[in-house]
């Protein structure tokens, strides 16, 4: 018996996902809405929507009106990679920087989401909004200084990768936070609300007082690192005691894990993929699969050729033989809900670059995940390939050019 929330159907997987990040790139709603066609198309059922990051702010809050006004806009955006760029770097924008210098801007009202969801729900898709917090908060801090503990003004970010800004969470982030959430819940009807939970640094906590007194007052060691772990997961526990209230599910990428996380969540498994399902499903934490495998914003295979990524990636062939059950024993394998493909936009500027870089992978991840091991053979599978992809054609999507 599946855990899932979302509604039945006869697919083998009852979540069966992609995530468009709009706070990178912004994608018109005309955009996005070709989107859930072409997932009908495939027999997927979930359109996962990243709202809010360090580069902007794409939900129209009534509540915190200065999200929509200015941390929905940045002055101009990295060109190429950013120099010394890792993925854990906590300075990505210093002075070896190239950028365009070209204002970027975009958000969606509510009213704009509410109809996206209606359109959703009459194809079978299920819209799950993910406002990402305690970390990936540049923007809103931009827009509300006073979400940090110093009160510095910040600047939307105009580069790439991690950024030390995070929200405050004592009383005055927590309340910001239930207040998104809130308005959230109002727009979207997903069982399910994303709270991101990724990549938070946790040195501004380890430096303010507040943060390091919450932590005293949790018998924590306020200079030890896995003191502010479990702050983290106490604020995860905040936020889904509060959907809970909603009559919503927390769904998190799997650093919500770490520092212990809190009953009735589901964890989203990214880094060491089959490490965080195995965690959680021993914890009894039901889990969708959404490793680096899925990650369709790297190149189809090597790079050789390929427009620029953010580094090498899956081809066809690998993403329609990809197991997500790996790792999970066999009496555990009712908590793993389903699978989500990743399209990160940093290197995704376009609508024509975004088909490009989803599909045909898309199609091979959509069969594994409706029809799981009763899917044809790879080899039949490539040769009614062209006939699907003429379909998508007829809904204005180009995509990479078949093996």
């Amino acid at each position: 018996m599946s855990a899932c929330l979302l509604p039945p159907d006869s697919g083998a997987l009852p979540y069966r996902g992609v995530m468009l990040d709009v706070c990178r790139h912004f994608l018109s709603m005309s955009e996005v809405r070709r989107m859930v066609e072409a997932l009908a198309l495939l027999k997927m059922n979930v359109l996962h929507l990243h709202l809010s990051d360090d580069q902007g702010w794409r939900f129209e809050s009534l509540k915190w009106p200065k999200l929509t006004t200015h941390a929905s806009t940045r002055p101009k955006t990295v060109v190429g990679r950013p120099a010394n760029y890792s993925n854990h770097d906590l300075h990505p924008e210093n002075y070896l920087n190239q950028y365009d210098d070209k204002v970027h801007s975009g958000f969606y009202s509510q009213n704009e989401l509410r109809e996206l969801v209606a359109f959703a729900k009459s194809k079978g898709i299920t819209v799950v909004p993910e406002i990402d917090m305690p970390g990936h908060m540049r923007a809103a801090r931009a827009a509300y200084p006073e979400l940090g503990y110093n009160g510095v003004q910040q600047e939307v970010a105009c580069s790439w990768g991690i950024f030390p800004e995070v929200l405050r969470v004592d009383e005055p982030g927590i309340q910001f936070a239930k207040d998104i959430l809130g308005e959230i819940c109002d727009v979207f009807d997903s069982p399910y609300i994303h709270i991101g939970g990724d990549e938070c640094p946790k040195a501004e906590w380890a430096a303010a007082d507040t943060a390091r007194k919450q932590v005293e007052q949790m018998d924590l060691d306020p200079d030890h690192l896995d003191s502010y772990h479990k702050l983290q997961a106490w604020f995860t526990g905040e936020m889904a005691a509060f959907l809970a209230s909603k009559g919503r599910k927390l769904l998190g990428w799997d650093e919500i894990l770490d520092g212990g996380a809190p009953d009735g969540v589901v964890v989203m498994a990214w880094r060491d993929w089959t490490h965080a399902a195995e965690r959680a499903t021993k914890a009894g934490i039901p889990v969708v699969q959404a490793p680096s495998l899925l990650y369709f914003d790297y190149a189809q295979g090597p790079e050789k050729d390929e427009p620029l990524a953010i580094g090498p990636g899956a081809t066809l062939e690998q993403v329609y033989a990809f197991d997500p059950f790996k790792g999970v024993p066999e009496e555990r394998r009712d908590l793993v809900l389903g699978t989500q493909a990743q399209l990160w936009s940093e290197y995704i500027p376009t609508p024509e670059h975004l088909w490009y870089m989803a599909f045909p992978r898309l199609i091979a991840l959509a069969d594994v995940a409706y029809h799981g091991e009763k899917r044809d053979s790879y080899e039949d599978f490539l040769k009614k390939l062209p006939a699907r992809v003429e379909g998508l054609k007829k809904l204005g999507i180009e995509g990479h050019p078949l093996p």
